[in-house]
């Protein structure tokens, strides 16, 4: 499921803009930061607006949190823990679930260390950061590199399908294949994305981006999909 090339009308995005009734905000990223770490900026659909995403363990989560029909948004450092008088961390990223559940995440990647506001900091004790939470009144919950490389098909998998997302954004006819495909699927479990294409008379390529859309909200869901593959098995989920 690769994004075809067939130009498409594009709607107007607000380059970094923020959603004003959001609790939090992304801290913008310095230049020095911006220099000497890797950044990954990108249009995201579950926030409707420009991410940027500092370290490829942190965008290996951001697509977790990009993809997990469960959430209506996910902000990238939305706010620092103070874990000493001299040293304060970015939280990694903070969630709103569609239900209004919020969670705080931190990244614990396998150098142990991450940046502060005055030099580098060990973040293996976790129960000192536990505590400098629990002081600040918030709860943190841990993701650790191996988890997230644990994860490495599936981060593949959205890396494929995120551009077809965006393709979907600028399809003029995308609720007409929708339409189509919801029809074709309401009285079956699973079905093959080479089946779509055959029923449906509608450039390839604009009905594998309403499928990764449909993917993207969770309407439907990929199964033992292998990134790169030309074909997809397709499972409506249950309730």
């Amino acid at each position: 499921m690769t994004a075809g090339t067939k130009a498409t009308q594009s709607a107007p995005i607000q380059a970094h803009a923020t959603t004003p009734h959001l609790p939090y905000h992304p801290r913008p990223l310095k230049r020095g930061e911006r220099s000497r770490r890797e950044v990954f900026v990108y249009f995201s659909p579950r926030n409707q607006r420009i991410a940027m995403i500092a370290d490829m363990v942190n965008v290996a989560l951001a697509l977790r949190l990009e993809f997990d029909p469960a959430l209506s948004h996910y902000i990238e450092r939305p706010r620092r823990l103070k874990v000493s008088d001299k040293h304060e961390i970015d939280i990694t990223f903070w969630t709103r679930s569609k239900t209004g559940q919020e969670a705080f995440y931190l990244v614990v990647p396998d150098s142990g260390t991450v940046g502060s506001t005055v030099s580098t900091l060990s973040i293996r004790d976790r129960s000192v950061l536990e505590a400098a939470a629990q002081r600040q009144g918030i709860t943190l919950h841990f993701v650790t590199e191996d988890e997230l490389l644990s994860s490495r098909t599936w981060l593949a998998t959205a890396f494929e399908l995120l551009p077809l997302v965006w393709q979907y954004g600028r399809l003029l006819n995308r609720s007409m294949i929708r339409a189509r495909i919801e029809g074709l699927m309401r009285n079956v479990e699973r079905t093959n994305l080479s089946s779509l294409l055959k029923a449906l008379d509608y450039e390839p390529s604009h009905v594998r981006a309403v499928v990764a859309a449909m993917v993207h909200e969770g309407s439907v869901r990929l199964v033992d999909y292998q990134p790169g593959g030309m074909d997809a098995v397709l499972e409506v989920p249950h309730a």
